[in-house]
């Protein structure tokens, strides 16, 4: 974790951009390879699934980089309040999804995990080089 304020403040947005341009792109191959292979509905779903996501995503980094970001304890507290509205904002879009937009379940919820995914290996550079210094890779 960043030791001071400034450190969170040099993360900068660009990486919530790059995540939320993955989440989409992700989002788009699996509504065009359902639809190809398992047609509409499936397609539709997988759209709902990372819209999902998208959503979550973007509520979150709102929640987190709209406030003031020089006091190290009120970014952390964004964080896990964010965090905390991002679970329940994902539980009630898919139950939303579930009860009222006709979505086959697999494809929404494979498309969404696999967005979620994107979300948390995109952060692992942001999080490698928060501390200013690279972690030597071995492999």
């Amino acid at each position: 974790m960043p030791e001071k304020s400034s450190d969170i403040q040099g993360i900068g947005l660009r990486p919530v951009f790059l995540i939320l341009a993955a989440q989409t792109g992700i989002t788009a191959l699996a509504a065009l390879v359902l639809a190809a292979t398992l047609g509409g509905q499936a397609a539709w779903s997988a759209l709902v699934g990372g819209g999902i996501s998208l959503a979550a995503t973007a509520y979150f980094a709102v929640r987190v980089f709209a406030g003031d970001r020089s006091d190290l304890k009120r970014v952390v507290r964004a964080f896990y309040v964010g965090e905390a509205h991002k679970i329940v904002l994902t539980a009630v879009l898919i139950v939303v999804a579930i009860k009222w937009l006709n979505v086959a379940f697999m494809p929404m919820f494979g498309t969404y995990m696999a967005t979620l995914l994107v979300f948390w290996f995109a952060l692992l550079p942001v999080i490698d080089t928060a501390d200013g210094r690279k972690t030597k890779k071995t492999g």
